[in-house]
């Protein structure tokens, strides 16, 4: 994730991705000052000039997919239910940064979260309901199990609804922790996943147990899922290849 595009060490990530030969999916969660959906026109300003930043090191890296809580500030809520004023910011936001993205052949896509994050973005429907607005080629939807899980009725039949408009995939547990830690049923995810020829791009979003302090003012994390990261991400590696295992051979 890049939270400030504006200090990111693109060479020396571009480099390190050409080293390891890394596959590139950007994602953000837009601070609250950089906000598509306030009422102030230069927070609004503010969050485009913040999305082009990211979509030109997206591009530096090579990736084709710039994801998250990109149509209105994270962590941002008005304590009432949406209104067509902020769906038309964020529209014209939307609108903008894809005919941005456009000239690099990079896709937006958009995260629904769970409620307590934004009154904005809930469900893959909403997310849906979004992109029609928009209508633009390049975008899409990117779905969290996490919130998902929260806000979703059946997280299977979510995925099989956004079909070839979703773009990428954040697989978490109930508990914020990597896949096999809560109560997600990892084998429906995944055969949802297949019954729409998901080809696209996915990876395990947790915390670094190293830096929990930093990252709880932002997830309200209160505990370690493992002692460092390597041993977190190794283990949701392996459950995860369990199940790919079972539901894909």
């Amino acid at each position: 994730s890049i939270n400030d595009p504006f200090c990111f060490p693109t060479n020396e990530a571009a480099e390190l991705v050409k080293q390891n030969e890394i596959e590139v999916v950007t994602s953000t969660a837009l601070p609250i000052d950089c906000n598509p959906i306030s009422t102030d026109k230069s927070e609004r300003c503010s969050a485009l000039h913040f999305m082009k930043k990211l979509v030109d090191i997206t591009a530096q890296l090579g990736g084709r997919v710039t994801a998250g809580v990109n149509y209105a500030a994270s962590g941002y809520t008005t304590g009432k239910l949406r209104t067509q004023q902020e769906i038309q910011w964020s529209v014209e936001h939307l609108c903008a940064v894809a005919e941005y993205a456009s000239q690099y052949d990079i896709v937006v896509a958009v995260e629904p979260v769970k409620r307590f994050e934004s009154h904005f973005l809930n469900t893959a429907e909403q997310a849906l309901e979004l992109l029609k607005l928009v209508d633009m080629p390049n975008i899409k939807v990117h779905l969290d199990t996490f919130h998902m899980n929260i806000e979703e009725k059946n997280l299977p039949d979510a995925i099989i609804s956004c079909g070839d408009k979703l773009a990428h995939m954040h697989l978490v547990d109930s508990n914020r922790g990597v896949p096999g830690m809560g109560h997600i049923q990892w084998i429906d995810v995944f055969n949802a996943l297949k019954k729409i020829n998901y080809s696209g791009t996915a990876c395990i979003e947790t915390f670094n147990p190293e830096m929990i302090e930093e990252s709880c003012k932002m997830t309200y994390l209160t505990r370690k899922f493992a002692s460092t990261p390597q041993e977190l991400a190794s283990r949701g590696l392996r459950y995860l290849r369990a199940v790919e295992t079972i539901v894909y051979d």
